[in-house]
């Protein structure tokens, strides 16, 4: 103990006298970094002293394993931990019997994890992960703390931290949604995720369905969202205002209690049932659940099937989207005929007057002179409407305060998939962009630090749990392999 103090008061001694002397010479900048690399030292010492101080877990000449069998200690084995001040080594006393599991009594008192990696690392390195790329986590890593991590081993532990979000969700306790004042929303959508070609068919689950414009290269997320909001009343030229660039866009409540999700694995209808899960929690009695979708047909039968008492809505900015193919049949783009034509359409439906618009687009049809690419474009157009025109309420929508855009599930895709899976040069293997995206998720969510200290006690459970006497045995195995 005393050489432990000793050291860590000579590190002390030594970052008082850089301060007081030579680092008087340097700017200030270096002498920061200088420090920073004092304190990771100290922050070592320390960590070794209280190992010190902590023993080894001897227990006596023998103990005695959950089944009951008398084990003797056999000697003491070290370890090394990878700590975010640097590497340390525990000694752990061992105890072991013929035909039985090895036991350190030490291990499950320290909780050490798996891997050699501390779970301070292993969160900071996560966090690096899921948001940029596993080399720029390594580097960053590295530059800034006495800490080496090869990218697999990086990747390693994305993958086994990834295994505890579902439970983490299962276990987590509900928002309080009580107020009559809010909407409940839901949200869902898909997203292309760029897949390395599978070396056997088993690599790819089936349950993962293919972009058809990219066969073999991409597959498709399901992203949901559920939510709470204020009512917000708006009337038809705020929203025309807003939607057609004419003004800055009004002021309306955040999205609160917000959930988000996606999966490349899951079907679509196992991630869908974990949106009628999220909704639940979020619907306070009596209150009105409002569905919020782009023109995915799929995913509308989908949504019909698990909120069949929903009031659901079709995103009015992919109704503009077509608005403004349609314009383009008869005008030139950016021109103030198309926008005009856009902001007269949007108006009517916006009034409920979807039948006028719609009747309106075929006479155009058929009484304009278009080229037949043209035609094609309105037909679909007509079509799209068609189809959607009982989610096209809007004037309903307006009069109780619902939203009407889909912002915040085109977030979700964007924050969940775009931002990470997306970087230049981004491929993956479905279960590696699973794992990056649920991590994500509980980024996203704001659940990271509840979620950590949860992954902390579930693995010393899963290690330590008196009935999984074999844990220690096998994480040893893995420790050493690592040192």
């Amino acid at each position: 103990m005393e050489r432990g103090i000793a050291q860590i008061g000579t590190v002390v001694n030594g970052i008082v006298s850089f301060v007081q002397g030579g680092g008087q010479r340097l700017e200030i900048a270096e002498v920061e970094r200088r420090l920073l690399s004092m304190v990771m030292e100290v922050g070592r010492a320390a960590l070794e002293e209280f190992v010190a101080v902590k023993g080894t877990g001897y227990a006596g000449r023998e103990i005695v394993d959950a089944q009951g069998n008398r084990c003797p200690y056999v000697r003491d084995r070290s370890c090394a931990y990878r700590s975010i001040f640097g590497t340390i080594r525990v000694r752990r006393a061992y105890y072991h019997a013929t035909g039985s599991c090895g036991i350190f009594p030490l291990d499950g008192e320290l909780n050490l994890p798996e891997r050699g990696y501390s779970y301070l690392v292993q969160e900071f390195s996560s966090r690096l992960a899921v948001t940029t790329s596993y080399e720029n986590a390594q580097e960053i890593l590295r530059s800034f703390f006495p800490v080496t991590m090869p990218i697999r081993s990086l990747e390693s532990i994305v993958g086994d931290v990834c295994d505890e979000v579902d439970r983490f969700y299962e276990e987590k306790d509900p928002p309080n949604v009580s107020s009559e004042a809010v909407v409940t929303v839901a949200t869902v959508d898909k997203k292309g995720v760029v897949i390395r070609k599978p070396r056997t068919e088993e690599a790819i689950p089936e349950a993962v369905s293919a972009d058809p414009d990219k066969p073999g290269k991409k597959k498709m997320a399901t992203v949901i969202s559920a939510y709470t909001t204020q009512r917000h009343l708006r009337t038809v030229n705020d929203i025309v205002r807003e939607a057609t660039g004419q003004d800055n866009p009004v002021s309306k409540p955040r999205p609160e209690n917000k959930q988000v999700w996606g999966s490349l694995i899951d079907s679509p209808e196992k991630t869908v049932t974990r949106l009628k899960k999220a909704v639940d929690q979020r619907l306070p009695q009596g209150n009105e659940l409002v569905c919020i979708l782009d023109g995915e047909r799929s995913l509308w039968t989908l949504m019909y099937t698990y909120f069949p008492t929903a009031f659901f809505v079709l995103d009015v900015f992919h109704v503009l989207e077509h608005l403004a193919k349609a314009a383009l049949c008869f005008y030139d783009e950016q021109s103030p005929q198309a926008r005009d034509f856009v902001t007269e359409r949007l108006e009517m439906l916006l009034e409920g007057r979807a039948g006028r618009l719609i009747g309106g687009l075929k006479q155009m049809l058929t009484k304009q002179e278009l080229s037949n690419a043209k035609k094609y474009t309105l037909s679909q157009v007509i079509g799209y409407l068609e189809r959607n025109r009982k989610h096209m309420r809007y004037e309903i929508c307006l009069a109780r305060g619902y939203p009407i855009g889909s912002g915040v599930i085109e977030g979700a895709c964007r924050n969940l998939i775009n931002d990470r899976l997306e970087l230049t040069g981004m491929s993956w293997k479905s279960q590696g962009a699973e794992s990056v995206m649920r991590l994500r998720a509980v980024l996203i969510n704001n659940d990271w630090d509840a979620f950590w200290k949860h992954r902390r006690r579930a693995e010393k459970k899963r290690l330590y749990n008196s009935e999984n006497p074999a844990s220690t045995e096998i994480r040893d195995q893995e420790l050493r392999q690592a040192a």
